[in-house]
């Protein structure tokens, strides 16, 4: 288990340093790789052509050499019937009864010679009958001494019927023909009369790779293969075209093989088949026992060899091929692929190098659609940080603003005011002269000054909204002990209203401004409303008089003010300093919005997150 592990954790390791190449170096060992093996896989396909090639010419060598031997098998088993024939046939006996040749009758001789002709006629292979016994030597194509030696030969065989071999016919002008023979004795009161003689016509036996009769064809299996028929005593004949190009070798095998005894068992009976093959030769040996002869068959290598020098020179081509296509295909891949992204890589590497943050220019990279979206992917990125990194300085450097506008905001306002304990002291002792000079109206409103000073001074500066109206209150009695009918005063505030959450004194400078620049001015008696709105997620308050009005002009300019995101608290007061601690607590969505005709009164509008 733990050699198990080790290997798999080793070629980990090597695939993983592999990953980590340049990928020119991961692409030049995956081509060479590649290379290699397309030249390993054609040395093996040829290798296995030629083994192909070889199994398929021993295949039909076999099948052509057992085609052969069944069809010489069927034929012998026709000239055994042919020869019962011949034995029962009386004209045959009568024949070879004869002791001299004067006691043959022309009469005899006919139908002899018309029963002859009789059985060529049926059976084509059947070159010659020849009735022999030692008077009569009666043949059409061999001499007197050919059938005396057969006739002798046969004598030796104790069956009836036997197997002759292959024989020649000693006339000059039929020499160059070899016939097989087949005896059958003919025996009358158990006495052997003669013999009949039977000779096939070998050319007529050959079967080509078709089945049919003949020579052989022009196929590769043909051209590298060659047969034989041999009989026990040697004697050859060559059944295709090509058997005469192979005689010497291959018949000087077989016939050393045949007369070695090796071959044969203790009782003397031949083995009925045997192969031999070395560089240049598979020879096969198949005997037929009823025929008695060797049917030869040998596979020439060298032609087989020749065959496949042309296919290799085939493979060769269409390796070029593939081989240049497969180049073509690695140039486009290198030029539009391995190439851009390496230079690519390099632009990477010296950015890094040189520590920079953004790019001076696009990156332009000739290849591919992909690496092309790539690099503009990249340069986009690029761009996008650049500006992003942008938008975060202008943010932080608003930020630091803001917390600085702030803190002048909140400095100009507690400058604008008096010390809160200092007048706090002095308007209790204004409101204890007051009572004790019975003036109670003085009285009011330094009580009324009092609550403002200390809501000023004291507590957070977050206070529930019921708080804040309290302080407004106190400010609107004093400003209503100051000028007597001049307004009334409505209160629209829900009791929900009264618990939200609001920043201080925002109120005060809205009421302060309407009175001043609204109220007073005007000629006729006034209104001032104060009301609340509670929405699910907004606080809208809104402060209305029925005053004066403010001018097109001055209220464009107080708007452009109040919208304008950054400006100096300590600049402006009133409206314009409580719309900026809006802004500054709660966001730019937020704070005052003003509307207003002239001498028809100001609509304030005061907006706040309900929290």
């Amino acid at each position: 288990m733990g050699s198990k592990a080790g290997n798999s954790t080793a070629k980990q390791g090597i695939l993983y340093k592999f990953k980590r190449q340049p990928i020119q170096k991961q692409f030049t060992v995956i081509t060479g790789a590649f290379l290699v093996i397309i030249l390993v896989l054609s040395i093996l396909l040829f290798a296995s052509i030629k083994k192909i090639f070889l199994q398929n010419q021993q295949n039909y060598a076999d099948m052509y050499a057992s085609r052969f031997s069944n069809e010489l098998d069927n034929v012998s088993f026709q000239l055994e019937v042919l020869g019962n024939d011949f034995q029962n046939s009386a004209i045959c006996k009568e024949l070879l009864s004869k002791d001299r040749y004067s006691e043959f009758s022309s009469d005899l001789i006919d139908e002899i010679n018309n029963k002859v002709a009789s059985v060529k006629s049926l059976n084509s292979n059947i070159a010659d009958i020849a009735f022999v016994n030692d008077t009569l030597h009666m043949s059409a194509i061999f001499s007197e001494e050919d059938l005396r030696l057969l006739y002798e030969s046969s004598l030796s065989d104790q069956s009836i019927t036997s197997a002759m071999g292959l024989h020649k016919s000693s006339i000059r002008a039929l020499s160059s023909k070899t016939y097989y023979i087949y005896c059958y004795k003919i025996y009358q009161k158990g006495n052997i009369i003669g013999c009949v003689f039977i000779s096939l016509d070998i050319d007529n036996l050959i079967i080509d790779d078709k089945g049919n009769t003949g020579t052989s064809s022009d196929s590769l299996e043909s051209k590298a293969s060659s047969f034989f028929l041999m009989d026990t005593n040697g004697n050859a004949y060559p059944l295709d075209n090509n058997s005469e190009l192979f005689t010497d070798v291959v018949l000087d095998f077989c016939q050393n093989y045949i007369s070695d005894p090796a071959h044969e068992d203790n009782d003397g009976n031949v083995s009925e088949s045997y192969t031999y093959s070395d560089s240049n030769y598979v020879i096969s040996l198949n005997y037929s026992e009823k025929s008695g002869c060797y049917i030869i068959s040998s596979v020439y290598i060298a032609a087989i060899n020749n065959y496949l020098i042309f296919a290799w020179r085939q493979i060769i081509i269409i390796l070029i091929a593939i081989l240049l296509f497969t180049l073509l295909l690695v140039y486009v891949f290198y030029k539009n692929m391995v190439q851009p992204i390496n230079k690519f890589s390099g632009i990477i590497s010296k950015m890094t190098q040189d520590s920079q943050r953004h790019l001076p220019e696009p990156i332009v990279v000739d290849g591919c659609a992909e690496v092309q979206d790539l690099t503009d992917s990249f340069s986009t990125l690029f761009a996008a940080i650049d500006e992003l990194n942008k938008k975060i300085f202008d943010t932080t450097t608003k930020l630091y603003e803001e917390k600085i506008r702030g803190q002048a905001t909140e400095i100009s306002y507690f400058r604008s005011q008096i010390n809160p304990h200092f007048l706090y002291n002095v308007l209790e002792q204004i409101k204890s002269l007051a009572l004790s000079n019975n003036v109670p109206e003085i009285a009011s409103i330094a009580v009324a000054m009092g609550k403002m000073y200390k809501y000023n001074a004291k507590g957070d500066p977050i206070v529930p909204f019921r708080n804040e109206l309290e302080m407004t209150k106190a400010y609107i009695d004093i400003q209503k002990y100051r000028f007597k009918d001049k307004f009334d005063i409505i209160y629209n505030i829900p009791d929900e209203a009264l618990d939200i959450p609001v920043i201080k004194i925002i109120l005060q400078p809205i009421i302060e401004n309407a009175i001043q620049h609204g109220i007073e001015p005007a000629l006729h008696n006034c209104m001032l409303y104060i009301g609340c709105n509670v929405s699910k997620d907004l606080f809208t308050i809104e402060i209305r008089d029925d005053g004066v009005g403010i001018d097109k002009e001055r209220l464009r300019e107080i708007k452009e003010v109040l919208d304008t995101p950054h400006y100096e608290a300590n600049t402006y007061v009133g409206i314009y300093n409580t719309n900026a601690r809006l802004m500054l607590q709660y966001g730019p969505s937020y704070g005052i919005t003003i509307d207003s005709q002239e001498n028809d009164g100001t609509v304030v509008t005061i907006k706040m997150p309900k929290q």
